[in-house]
Parts: structure tokens; sequence; C-alpha cells
């Protein structure tokens, strides 16, 4: 037996006396960003209602009925009684006016201006379209300057379900936020005095069905707007915090952290903030840290939402930025990924829940056809050696290697051809593939002034991918470390999948030219990213198990 079937049961216990019966009508409810189509309504002279249902889901009230009344519990905070044949209602100390809850057919019926008023909702009601809106009201706006931008907050009347949706558009420039499920109030815009680049603020009700209201900061030259992060005051109102910077010079920040889903075999923990790829992410058996190169600018709700593999979540701000620490009830593959324009995810997948999947690697081999690259010295008795020979060499290498324990592996090139950059993007683009990785050589401008090992990479998602690689061609080429670099390389910057350039060595040093004429040395370039790869899908721990 369901719940409204059991609690239709009660309905004659619960009110002993029920109001006159009317008839419901097929109406459109919108419950902040849920649209609810032929809904049958009661259309009163007071105000509509509407019988309790699933519709309440979509404003995240819980709800208990018992032969007293109903019980709702809100997401702002709002707890309250609604007796029966009661027309005041008590929410945090206050008596507030409702028309009493109807029982007719079988059923309670709600009446909606009054649950708006309890809640902090706005009600919208047209009766000649049959229409109601339950909205969150725009209260407030504050916009400040600190060092390292312009925070800007929006303070609604009740949580909304989504993050806002934010873009950025020229000519003129401006950024701006969409908040969905959200209605225009009596706000008062802000001035914008001494806040260069910005000229100006503006509010605008964007899309009715469903309700967006839009917050637009024009500026005189582009700028960025990210969520710093939301927090729920003790009023109930909630507040959404945005950081607006300069598009040319933006500094390095961290928002808020929170738990954005935790199951039992899969888990979230949403990282907001621009903190261009420092991001380090160590785990050791079922612990997982992630060390942050920034101290947060609001403080964060690491509570977890249900009973799921995450064990507990803390944080730890240091002299050098933050530490997250995550603990695990089980064994997991842990990795952190670039999330648009919001920040940065970390997503933790049960060992034993995943499935065994193909993983499609895109292998670019540098250079080729009119396009040589590096070219080594001229040596009396020796052969030049060229970068788009060994690039392909090392390419199908490394192709033997994954093609071995069962990746599947699609090259740019299979011969001296030219590529050009944007087919070399759009080969890995268009079949998705899991990963992608450009080989090449180095080249000094002054031959033999410099030598060793680098990995460039420019997306967060990727800096995971760069690391595991760096650190196989460290251990296994014996060259001097010259870091992980992020830089806007065309085919590392355009690729949508964790992508790398490697450039293992310098092809115009003495020793390095001579290291790389070796078939010997060139397979165990191969086999460092092999096991870069491998090591970031989480797959070598299985590898070793089968002895591979």
């Amino acid at each position: 037996m369901n719940r409204l079937t059991s609690m239709s049961l009660i309905l004659v216990a619960i009110f002993a006396s029920c109001c006159s019966p009317q008839t419901p009508e097929p109406s459109r409810l919108i419950a902040l960003k849920e649209i609810f189509t032929d809904l049958p309504i009661l259309w009163n002279q007071d105000e509509p209602l509407a019988k309790i249902g699933n519709w309440l889901k979509a404003l995240r009230v819980d709800w208990n009925l018992s032969d007293k009344g109903l019980q709702l519990n809100a997401p702002n905070k709002v707890t309250c009684f609604w007796a029966k044949g009661m027309k005041q209602v008590n929410v945090r100390g206050q008596t507030i006016e409702v028309s009493p809850l109807l029982c007719q057919g079988g059923s309670v019926w709600i009446p909606l201006v009054s649950l708006a008023r309890l809640l902090g909702l706005k009600a919208i009601v047209n009766a000649e379209k049959r229409t109601v809106k339950l909205t969150s009201p725009l209260q407030k706006i504050e916009v400040s300057q600190n060092e390292i931008g312009w925070l800007a907050t929006l303070t609604f009347g009740y949580p909304l379900s989504d993050l806002p949706k934010l873009g950025t558009l020229r000519y003129p420039e401006r950024a701006y936020a969409d908040f969905l499920g959200a209605s225009l109030d009596q706000t008062d815009l802000p001035e914008v005095k001494d806040l260069n680049p910005l000229t100006g603020l503006r509010l605008g009700q964007f899309s009715d069905e469903p309700p967006i209201v839009r917050f637009v900061a024009d500026a005189l030259e582009p700028v960025t707007i990210r969520t710093v992060g939301r927090e729920i005051s003790e009023d109930g109102f909630e507040k959404w915090h945005l950081l607006i910077q300069p598009a040319s010079k933006p500094n390095r920040w961290l928002g808020q952290i929170f738990i954005k889903e935790n199951e039992p075999k899969r888990a979230v923990v949403l990282i907001l903030g621009w903190l261009e790829g420092g991001i380090n992410l160590k785990q050791s058996a079922k612990t997982v840290t992630v060390s942050l190169p920034e101290k947060p600018i609001l403080s964060s709700d690491l509570s977890l939402p249900n009973d799921g593999i995450l064990e507990s979540v803390a944080l730890e701000t240091e002299v050098s930025g933050t530490k997250l620490t995550i603990s695990l009830r089980e064994p997991a593959n842990v990795h952190w990924q670039f999330e648009s324009n919001i920040g940065v995810a970390v997503v933790i997948e049960s060992l034993s829940n995943r499935a065994r999947q193909v993983r499609l690697i895109v292998v670019d081999a540098g250079h080729g056809g009119k396009d040589p690259g590096a070219i080594s010295p001229f040596r009396s008795g020796k052969l030049q050696l060229i970068e788009k020979h060994l690039t392909l060499d090392i390419a199908f290498r490394l192709k033997s290697l994954l093609e071995k324990i069962g990746y599947k592996v699609v090259m740019t090139r299979t011969d001296d051809t030219y590529i050009p950059l944007p087919e070399r993007v759009a080969i890995a683009n268009s079949i998705q593939a899991d990963a992608f990785v450009s080989i090449h050589l180095n080249a000094f401008p002054q031959p033999g002034g410099q030598w060793g090992t680098e990995v460039y990479f420019w997306t967060p998602q990727s800096y995971p991918l760069a690391e595991c690689v760096y650190r196989n061609l460290l251990s296994l080429l014996g060259r001097k470390g010259n870091g992980i670099r992020q830089r806007q390389l065309y085919v590392v910057r355009h690729t949508i999948m964790p992508s790398v350039l490697v450039e293992p060595c310098y092809l115009n040093h003495p020793e390095e030219e001579e290291l790389l004429r070796s078939e010997e040395f060139r397979e165990r370039i191969a086999l460092a990213i092999f096991r870069g790869l491998v090591e970031f899908f989480g797959d070598l721990a299985e590898l070793k198990r089968r002895g591979e």
C-alpha cells in the first residue's frame, strides 16, 4: 500500500467536517523549475488548492499527514504544523494567516497561496489561464570589491534547485547569471561606484515558464563570472555568491566545497573555484587527499547527505592552501575532472561495482609530412634524427602496449603524413576518446643548452593524467625533471577529454640524442606513457594482479 493510499484511509478521522464538494479542473502548476500540466486544482473564490502529492517533491518539502494535521519541513529551515481547521500557523515564532486545509473526495487539498506564504515562496496566480507558479522571490542584491575581483551576493526567499547558469556576452561586454525557479520582487539594484571595469547592473525576468531571473553585470572590458557558493541564513533566505573578474588577468581562488552525491557505489565532491589546475590528488588505500593551492572564501558544509561510499570528509586550512581528506568505506577509483566554468569535481567510483570497459585512447604522433619538427644537429658520420619519424615510432610502440591489455587505440597518423592540428583534435572529440596523448621531442635554440623531461596540459581534468605520465617518465628514463606545465597548446586546449602533450627529452642535446637512437630507450618512453595511462584509469593494480 503506497503512502497516498494509506493516507486516504485515515482522512475521515482527520477531518470531522468537509466543505461543499467542488469540481477540480486540469491546470498548470509550476513549482520552482518543475512544470506539472493537467494537475487537478480546485479554483475557489479565495485561492486555488492542490491535492497533496508528488508535486511537493519539486519544492524539496518533506511532509507527514496525521490525524491532527499536516507537518511540513522545507529546505530553508522552515518547520511548521498546519492543524486541521486552523486559519493560523506558527512559523519561527510568528503567526501566519492561512486558509484552512480542505478535505474532499478522500483527499486533502492545500491552499497554494497560503503554502507559499508559509514557506517564503511567491505565488503567482492566473485564474483565467488556470496557472499557478510557486517561485523563489529575489530579495536583495549586494556588490563589493575584494582583492581578487567583485563579489555579487543575490538573496532569494526560498532555496533554488540548481546552481545558476553563468555566461558572458560581447559587444558590449557583460556577464550574466540565470537563476532557474526565481521571480523578481521589489528589489533595488545597488549603485556601481569605483568598481571599474564594472559600469552597471541589470535585472530581468528572462523567462516565465519556467521562471528564470537574469542578473547582468555590464563592463568596459571582457570579464568572467563564476559561483563562489551558497548559504542559508538563519531567517531561511538563500544567498548565492558570484565572483566577477577581468578575463585578461583572473586571480586564482577557491570557493565552497560540498558533497554533491554520496551513493553506495559512487560519490562526487564538488569544488567551486578557479585554481589553474593546481590540484594534487593522492590516494592511499581508503584515504584520498586533495591539496588545493588556496584557502576557501566561504565556509563549506561537508556533512554527508546520506549513507554512501564516503565515510567522512574533512577540510583543513594550511599555510600553503587547503587540504581535503576523504575517507572511503571501501577501495575505489578516484579522479578529478574539470566541470565547465563551475570548478572541479572529485569523482569516487567503487571498484567492486565498476564494470570493466574498453578504454579508447587517441595517440597523436607529433608533426609529419611537410612538418618535420625538430632535427638533431649535423654530426659527421651520423644520420640526423628527425622528430616526426621518432614520434611515429614511439606512437606505434605505445599502441602495441595498450592493445595488449585490451585498450582500443586510434592514431591520428600512421605514416609520414601532415595532419593539421584541428583535424587531430576533431578525431579525438568525434569518437569521444577517454584520453588523448600527443608525443613530441623537445629542442632548444642553442643545441645542448637544455635537457630533461616535460609534460604539458591545459584543463584541470588533464592534470592527474599529466602527473601520472610525468612520474613514470622520470622513473623509467632517469632524466632531469623540468616539470608539469600548463600551456595553451592547441591539441590539449581544444580536446574535450583528459589530454597531455609529452616531451620526454631534447633531440638537440648530445646525450639525449644518443639515447633516442636506441630502440630500447624509445621502448622505455612508450612504456612510461603506457604506465601513466593505466595508472590514471586505475587499472594498474589489476594488471599487477594479472602479472602483466
